[in-house]
Parts: C-alpha cells; sequence; structure tokens
C-alpha cells in the first residue's frame, strides 16, 4: 500500500510540474530575463524527469526478471512433465447393452466396483510377474515399481501446458512447441467395458472389454467374459433386478481377474527389446506366452473354469513360437490331465491321452534328467486315471523306478515332491494302491510345502481336487508346519534326519501318520 501511495504521490507531481512548465508567464515586454525562482522550477521539474525515467528503466527491468522467472518455470514444469509421464490406466465408466433399463442406477457403482477389483488383481498378478522374473534371469521384462491407478480421465496436464504456449510464444516458435506433442505424446491404456446379456430373461450375462493403447502401439483387442452356467439349471429365473445387479458383480470377479492378466502381458509384450529379433524374438514371445499359460492355469480353481481354454490358447501360441521348448508341453499335459480328472467317462480318458502324449513331447526335448523326473510323475499320474491295465502298470514300474536309490530327504525340487505325494494321492482313490499310500502322500506332500519358499503350493493343495483324499486337516498342518518353520527358519534347507525328523514331529502332532 505504501509503495501505491508513493508511486501515486511521484505521479501527481511529475504531472503538475508539468503542467507548470508548460503554462505560458507573462514577462515585460522590455526584457526576457529568468528569476532566480524560475530557475529552481526548471532544475526541479527536470529531476522529476529523470526520477520518472529512473523508475521507468526499474518497471521495465523488475519486467523483464519476472518474465524471465516465470519463463524458468515453465521450463521446469514442461521438463518434469516429459521426464516423469508414466503409464496411464484410464478405465471407462461401464455402458449398458444388456437390456436391463433398471442397471442404470447402478452403472456408477459398477464403475467404481470394477476399478476397485481390477486393482486388487493387478496387485496379484504384478506380483506372480516379480516372482516369476527371479528365476529366469536378468535379459526378461521388469516390471514398473508403481502400479498405475485406473482413472476415468487421461492425464491431459502436457497437452494443456503445450496448447497455452501456443497461445503466448511468437508464430516463428509454434512448430518447435507443437513437435513436443508428437515426440512426446501419452502413453498408456484404455478400456472401455460393455453390459452383455443373452435371452430375454437374461439367462446368461457377460462383459464386454475393449483394450486400446493409448499411444497406438499395439493392436485393440475385443474379448467378453460371460457368465459361468457351472451349477445353475436351464430353467433359472433371473428377471430380478437385484438379482441381475449381483450377478454382475459376481462377473465382475473373473472378468478383473482376465482384465489384469491381459493388461500385463501388454505391457510384457510391449517391452520386448527392439535389438530381438527373428528367433530370438519368437523365442521370448514364447516364454510370455508359457508364463501366462500358466498363470491362467493358476486362476482356475479361484476364478472360474473359462481360464483352462485360455491357458491352452496360450501354450499353444507358445508352442508354435518355439517348438523346440520342453516347458510348453509340459504346463499343457499337466493343464489336459488336471481338467481329463474333471470328467468322468470317455471325455475325461480323451483328455489323459492328449495330456500322455505331450509329456512324451516334452521328453523328448528335455535335456534335464532332474526335470525328466518330473515329467515321467506327471506321465504316470495321466496313465493311472485312463483305466487302461497296460497304462496303470506303465505308472506304478515309472514310480518304482523314480524311487529307485533316491532318497526323499535330499530332495529340492519342490513341483516333484508335489507330483509324488499327488500319484499317490490319486492311487489311493483309484484303489491302485495299499493303505500305506496315504502316509507316502501325506509325507512327500509334508516335504513339498516344506520345500515350498514361495509358499504358493500352499494355496493350491489345500483346493487340489487331486488330494482330496489326504488332506483331511490339511488347515492344521499347515498352522503346525508354520510353527515349526518360525523354530526352525533353516529346515527348508536341511537334509537328512535334520529335515526329516521336525516333520516328522508335526505330521505325529497333526495325527498324520
Amino acid at each position: 500500500m505504501k509503495a501505491k501511495l508513493l508511486l501515486i504521490f511521484t505521479f501527481f507531481i511529475v504531472s503538475s510540474a508539468s503542467v507548470y512548465a508548460q503554462t505560458p508567464v507573462s514577462t515585460p515586454t522590455s526584457s526576457v530575463t529568468s528569476t532566480p525562482n524560475q530557475s529552481k522550477i526548471s532544475k526541479f521539474a527536470e529531476d522529476l524527469k529523470a526520477i520518472d525515467q529512473s523508475l521507468t528503466s526499474i518497471a521495465f527491468s523488475l519486467a523483464k526478471v519476472m518474465v524471465a522467472a516465470l519463463s524458468l518455470l515453465v521450463l521446469y514444469r514442461l521438463v518434469l512433465l516429459i521426464v516423469y509421464r508414466s503409464s496411464q490406466l484410464v478405465i471407462d465408466n461401464v455402458s449398458n447393452a444388456s437390456g436391463a433399463d433398471e442397471l442404470e442406477k447402478v452403472l456408477p457403482s459398477l464403475s467404481q466396483l470394477a476399478r476397485e477389483r481390477l486393482v486388487r488383481e493387478m496387485k496379484g498378478v504384478r506380483q506372480r510377474v516379480k516372482e516369476h522374473i527371479k528365476t529366469v534371469g536378468p535379459e526378461t521384462y521388469r516390471p514398473p515399481n508403481k502400479l498405475p491407478l485406473p482413472q476415468v480421465t487421461p492425464d491431459q496436464r502436457l497437452a494443456d501446458l503445450v496448447a497455452s504456449l501456443n497461445e503466448l510464444t511468437p508464430d516463428q516458435i509454434d512448430p518447435v512447441v507443437q513437435l513436443l506433442k508428437v515426440i512426446f505424446p501419452p502413453f498408456g491404456t484404455k478400456v472401455t467395458s460393455i453390459l452383455q446379456s443373452q435371452g430375454q430373461e437374461h439367462s446368461k450375462l457377460g462383459i464386454t472389454f475393449e483394450i486400446t493403447n493409448i499411444e497406438g502401439r499395439l493392436s485393440s483387442k475385443l474379448y467378453t467374459i460371460w457368465e459361468s452356467t457351472d451349477g445353475k439349471t436351464a430353467d433359472t429365473k433371473n428377471d430380478s433386478s437385484q438379482m441381475l445387479k449381483d450377478r454382475y458383480r459376481e462377473l465382475l470377479r473373473p472378468a478383473a481377474r482376465w482384465l489384469a492378466i491381459e493388461l500385463c502381458r501388454r505391457e510384457m509384450v510391449d517391452a520386448v527389446p527392439w535389438t530381438y529379433f527373428g528367433n530370438r524374438r519368437k523365442k521370448y514371445q514364447a516364454q510370455i506366452n508359457n508364463f501366462f499359460g500358466v498363470l491362467n492355469f493358476a486362476s482356475v480353481p479361484t476364478h472360474g473354469k473359462f481360464f483352462y481354454q485360455l491357458a491352452i490358447e496360450d501354450l499353444q501360441q507358445a508352442i508354435e513360437l518355439y517348438p523346440d521348448w520342453y516347458q510348453p508341453y509340459e504346463n499343457l499335459a499337466d493343464i489336459y490331465s488336471t481338467q481329463g480328472r474333471e470328467f468322468q467317462g470317455k471325455e475325461g480318458v480323451n483328455l489323459q491321452r492328449q495330456a500322455i502324449l505331450q509329456y512324451e513331447e516334452a521328453l523328448q526335448r528335455c535335456q534335464d534328467e532332474t526335470i525328466k523326473r518330473r515329467i515321467r510323475v506327471g506321465k504316470a499320474m495321466a496313465q493311472l486315471v485312463t483305466g487302461n491295465d497296460t497304462f496303470i502298470q506303465e505308472a506304478k514300474q515309472e514310480i518304482q523306478n523314480v524311487e529307485k536309490n533316491w532318497d526323499a530327504t535330499e530332495e529340492l525340487n519342490t513341483q516333484f515332491l508335489y507330483n509324488l505325494a499327488s500319484w499317490y494321492a490319486i492311487a489311493l482313490t483309484q484303489g491302485f494302491s495299499d493303505a500305506s499310500a496315504e502316509k507316502t502322500a501325506r509325507l512327500y506332500l509334508a516335504y513339498a510345502l516344506v520345500r515350498n519358499s514361495d509358499r504358493d503350493l500352499w494355496y493350491w493343495a489345500s483346493k487340489d481336487p487331486d488330494l482330496k483324499g489326504i488332506n483331511e486337516g490339511f488347515a492344521e498342518l499347515q498352522f503346525t508346519l508354520l510353527k515349526k518353520l518360525n523354530e526352525v527358519p533353516q529346515l527348508p534347507k536341511l537334509k537328512n534326519q535334520d529335515f526329516a525328523k521336525p516333520i516328522q514331529e508335526v505330521l505325529q502332532e497333526v495325527n498324520w501318520l
């Protein structure tokens, strides 16, 4: 306020001085002589003029400093937006194409619930990706540390700043500013969700996802997740709006799982090094398909059986890309065998035969004898449930060969131990073994769980139908094993009696012997 008053006062004096300086003064005609007062006024006016010029120079200097500071701030802001750009995940609000008008009122809640479920599923999938990376080496894809949170609209801060610069900068610089949009475009993924329905009474519901790459580097994908009909009768009436809402909310769970897997897959495919060409690139992509095939397979017990088909498609694609690699053959065989044990009769037997063929393909391509043992046990499981006497005898002989001169307390391969436990559990259920099979299966299962440092088998074992005949009291076994692992943290790495004795104590405590 003081500065403003001083400026007004100075302006008033300068204006007054100018008026006085320009006012004509009457003088005698006889002579034109300046009086001392006139000289003082003229000098004062000149001093004021000098002050005015100084103030003007100072004002212009301050303005230049402010413009320079603002320019630096704008440049700093621009650099931050460019350098710290992150991948965006834009999830549109759910739209309704089901024909049920009453769902319009719940679309906002469904949209928000879908985003929440997607975040939860993506955390789980990202964790599996990180675990996978630890085992396959440094050349593979590294997921970003930050999980992109779903948002309704894309981030337009950089575009808005560039547009503002276009209005302020000279016309000659406009093309350079426009190039910023081209050189540094937004990147990420946009997902559109649409509710679907089949039948006049909404007998089957679905959610269609359209996935689009914002930058345009990857092709778009359109896929519909349909409601499972398992356990439902054909004449079930689903005309209640409350039931429709609940059914769509239930469908969001497997749909969000599929979307989370697909988004992570697209990230990984987009990150394939540009230096990979020809067979090297195909091999890398085959590894991606193989990993997501296993991940889809692992999603079956918790998210629905339609993940079986997704897993099979991934593994078949991996085989097509890299036919000399044993791993996708083994994983495909595991899927066929597991799926076949859920069917009775001819369909189940056909699936087991397909599994046997895939195990044989894997054995032909595998060079590691340790891995071959695991594959042979998997093949023996498939043979055991075919009902064919020749296959059953071959399976029993294979297990005898595997266990010959073998010490289970020195075995470090978790999956091999788990497969053996499954074989004995199946043999017990099918009636192809004596009562000792139960104790053997439980012992191998306990060994496998202790050796499993990542604990991914712990949840799977609790749901595995192959272990249904031996896993009574499994929750108590888990609890007691965890207590023992807390007491003896080095137990997973021990061997011989140092390994066997603590586990024997646990099995006796839970009456598994």
